[in-house]
């Protein structure tokens, strides 16, 4: 976040609280925060240090003024570009970005899950903060669930699909619709029930199947709808001029 000193009141007042109220499988989360360090490290040398090995990583990118030209809000440089480097070396599950502005967000992290939280009001952004790390952590639990292992690494890109939209849903919601649309998608229910990830709860009025996410499924979709870890393929030429594809992995 930015050190400005007009940043002070909601670093000591909504997330330094929100985090020490967390304990987690046994262990205390502390807010670590580099211009507060007494370590001797260089503060790059400890901003990497703390991207890289830290339980979670917390970026406050809200709107920091206005380009005089366009007129166009901007964010803290600084954080913008420790926030490109905890996208190269964390999951996106380990990533939070928070603001308090609604303004139009930049198109490189739009698809990053962000929230939006009042700092205004100091109770009820102390919570909000605090219930979503503590989602994080779970969340991280889960991924590292070997059932969720095993699931996630046979999907396809129909099951994929499917599993967004039931991330869409509350937990509690029965879906279903006729067969039509994105064929891709519904030629994967048979798989999603195998996997035991959704069960048929019943059926509609109109005759077609209701289908409710099991806890893993619903697990399993909100995991998905995160982000899963890119795979970018670089393609190259050969001495004969031909084509030949390498897939290079971006995490």
């Amino acid at each position: 976040m930015s050190f400005d000193t007009r940043y002070k009141a909601r670093f000591e007042n909504v997330i330094a609280p929100a985090i020490r109220d967390i304990t987690f499988n046994g262990v205390a989360l502390q807010p670590h925060r580099v211009d507060l360090s007494k370590s001797g490290d260089s503060i790059l040398s400890e901003i990497n240090d703390g991207i890289a090995h830290s339980r979670l990583v917390l970026a406050d990118v809200s709107s920091v003024g206005k380009d005089s030209v366009t007129g166009y809000p901007y964010r803290n440089a600084n954080v913008m570009y420790e926030v490109g480097l905890a996208m190269t070396c964390r999951q996106p599950h380990e990533v939070l970005l928070v603001r308090d502005d609604n303004d139009k967000f930049l198109f490189d992290v739009s698809t990053i899950p962000h929230k939006r939280i009042d700092f205004t009001n100091i109770d009820m952004a102390r919570a909000e903060l605090h219930d979503e790390l503590l989602n994080r952590l779970k969340e991280d639990n889960h991924i590292n669930d070997a059932r969720v292992k095993k699931a996630i690494s046979g999907l396809t890109g129909g099951e994929i699909s499917l599993l967004k939209y039931i991330a869409s849903l509350p937990p509690t919601c029965t879906w279903g619709r006729p067969i039509e649309g994105n064929v891709q998608e519904w030629v994967s229910i048979p798989r999603l029930l195998d996997k035991h990830l959704i069960y048929c709860s019943g059926e509609f009025e109109e005759g077609f199947p209701a289908y409710h996410a099991t806890e893993l499924g619903y697990i399993v979709a909100k995991i998905v709808e995160g982000g899963l870890r890119k795979i970018k393929a670089d393609k190259k030429e050969d001495e004969t001029g031909k084509n030949d594809e390498e897939n290079k992995s971006n995490i």
